[in-house]
């Protein structure tokens, strides 16, 4: 009987183990169980959480051997921002459709510029009725502080290899040159956006040149013009989603949220340091 007991013991103690580990696993998302992959995109596109919002899609879609992931669900809630990490986002959503997933991008409340370029990598992209997108355009915002240096008394010594090395730093007064170079530079990378949702409604750029000027539009006007292909609401576009992937019930798979004490202590001063070293850097912005 003490023999019995003791390995009744074993086997519990064992089975105790084995369920809390799993748990772990599942809860860390190391072992995904679920069936579609939830990304967010809440908020600014921003040269930080969007990259590492992308790399978590990515890892997740390329150790998915068994294919348990069927279909990748995208909530947009952004009226843009940069135009190198859309792009970024907008090749993983590229890379879920190679795999065979289904992917269907809902816009909430505002999905314009860049928010709209990664839904224009979607299969099917519902809009809220009330929703505001499109804005395909692209902007490059420079700072220019040579007024306010002369009124603090501070000059700049700048020795360069070429005229146009400096172009985009702020103490420099741009020409009317400089503003044609800039605005080319836009325009370059507005056509890459262009193309982007060209492809991926099944267009031809020209087809979109009325629209394309960076124009925001309605749920109901981005439907006529085909940006988007069905008015609803999230529930709506998961129903369309299961459909499309012959899911019965969804598990969906989230990036889990870290938070820090610390960070939500001192969050906003260094928000406020991100935000000037985003301010003072030159880049391409989808806004």
């Amino acid at each position: 009987m003490k023999n019995l007991w003791f390995w009744l013991f074993i086997f519990f103690a064992a089975l105790t183990g084995i369920l809390l580990v799993l748990r772990i696993l599942v809860k860390s998302q190391t072992l995904s169980l679920g069936n579609v992959l939830y990304v967010e995109i809440d908020g600014n596109i921003d040269d930080k959480k969007i990259p590492e919002i992308a790399d978590w899609a990515y890892e997740k879609l390329k150790g998915d051997r068994m294919n348990r992931i069927k279909g990748v669900f995208v909530y947009i809630n952004s009226p843009g921002g940069s135009a190198a990490s859309s792009e970024t986002m907008y090749q993983v959503l590229k890379f879920a459709e190679k795999k065979g997933k289904k992917v269907v991008a809902y816009i909430h409340s505002i999905g314009a510029s860049g928010g709209y370029y990664i839904a224009s990598a979607a299969d099917t992209i519902v809009a809220n009725p009330a929703a505001l997108t499109g804005s395909i355009g692209a902007i490059i915002i420079l700072p220019e502080v040579t007024e306010l240096s002369k009124k603090v008394g501070v000059s700049w010594d700048i020795y360069k290899s070429g005229k146009n090395k400096d172009l985009t730093q702020p103490f420099r007064k741009r020409t009317e040159e400089d503003s044609v170079l800039l605005t080319e530079l836009a325009k370059e990378v507005w056509k890459v956006f262009l193309n982007r949702v060209a492809e991926g409604r099944g267009k031809k750029p020209e087809d979109l040149m009325e629209i394309a000027d960076g124009r925001v539009l309605t749920a109901e006007q981005a439907l006529k013009w085909g940006l988007i292909d069905v008015l609803g609401t999230k529930y709506d576009a998961m129903e369309i989603l299961k459909r499309m992937t012959g899911i019965k019930k969804v598990k969906l798979i989230k990036r889990p949220k870290k938070t820090n004490l610390l960070k939500q202590v001192f969050g906003t001063t260094a928000r406020i340091g991100e935000m000037m070293d985003e301010w003072m850097l030159p880049k391409a912005l989808f806004y």
